[in-house]
Formats: structure tokens, C-alpha cells, sequence
């Protein structure tokens, strides 16, 4: 218990672009509905698109295959900022899917994005993205074809 609240800890204090272990979410972000709000359903259609700082979450799941890992990207569409989840590198393990983790501003609800139709909390590659009007928190989440979950960093958003 102890490490995995230092784990958390530290994801917050972590220089931009550096990766750290994933650890277990609070019980408050376990199973959050599925929902999007106003969604951006392809956000590499984006501009100015870069990484949130400190969501980047390593996945070390199958050996040969230590540079899979997990993070929130933000980018520009239509005079908005969108948040996404994305996986990168998860080579043959298709099975292996991504969550985007976000608290929705009017209520103060955690909700989980997934594919890009707005219809599932999962996605194989990466999430739909959230408007930064309805936003104030992101989180990467990620499951192997087994069934773990582990997540990335929660940090606040725009």
C-alpha cells in the first residue's frame, strides 16, 4: 500500500517526457462509466499535438517488449484542446487496450473514454478525445488481453 501511494506520489513531480512505473488506481477511479462527452472521434486530426506532462505510464508486461507504454496526448481541433489516451509500441499483443480517464467538469464525475465512436471504454490503439471545456483531469488506463489494469498518472488538465 505504502508503495503504490509513493508510486502515485511521485508520478506527480516527474519531469516532462520521463516514464514511470503504472500503479494501481484509487478505488474512486476503478470503474467509472463510459462516456465522452463532446468528443473529437479522430484526434490525430489535431494540430499542435504533444504528450500531457507527467502521463506517461510504462507497461512491462511481455518480455521482448520492454518500450510499450501509455500516455495522454493533447492537441488543437476547431478552435478547442481535445485529451486522449494513447498505446504505443504494444507490438503483437493485440489483445492489450487503452482508456482514457477523465473528470467531467459539470459534475465532478470520473468517466472512462475508449473507442472512437463513443460507444465503448476501450480502444487497440488510442481513445476519442475529450474536450478541454468539460475536462479538468486525465488518466491513462491500460488492460492486457488477460484482464489486468493498471494506469498511468492523473494530472490536472488545462
Amino acid at each position: 500500500m505504502f508503495r503504490k501511494a509513493f508510486i502515485a506520489s511521485l508520478a506527480t513531480i516527474v519531469a516532462a517526457g520521463a516514464v514511470v512505473a503504472l500503479a494501481d488506481a484509487p478505488a474512486s477511479a476503478a470503474d467509472q462509466p463510459t462516456f465522452c462527452g463532446s468528443w473529437l472521434q479522430q484526434p490525430s486530426k489535431a494540430s499542435s499535438i504533444k504528450a500531457v506532462t507527467g502521463t506517461r505510464g510504462l507497461v512491462n508486461y511481455y518480455p521482448g517488449n520492454e518500450n510499450e507504454y501509455i500516455q495522454v496526448n493533447e492537441g488543437s481541433y476547431s478552435g478547442h484542446w481535445y485529451a486522449w489516451a494513447k498505446l504505443y509500441n504494444s507490438g503483437s499483443n493485440s489483445s492489450d487496450t487503452v482508456a482514457l480517464i477523465w473528470k467531467y467538469t459539470p459534475n465532478g464525475g470520473l468517466y472512462q473514454c475508449g473507442n472512437r465512436s463513443g460507444d465503448s471504454g476501450w480502444a487497440l490503439d488510442y481513445t476519442a478525445g475529450v474536450r478541454d471545456t468539460q475536462s479538468s483531469r486525465v488518466q491513462a488506463k491500460f488492460k492486457t488481453g488477460d484482464g489486468s489494469v493498471e494506469y498511468g498518472p492523473a494530472v490536472a488538465w488545462r
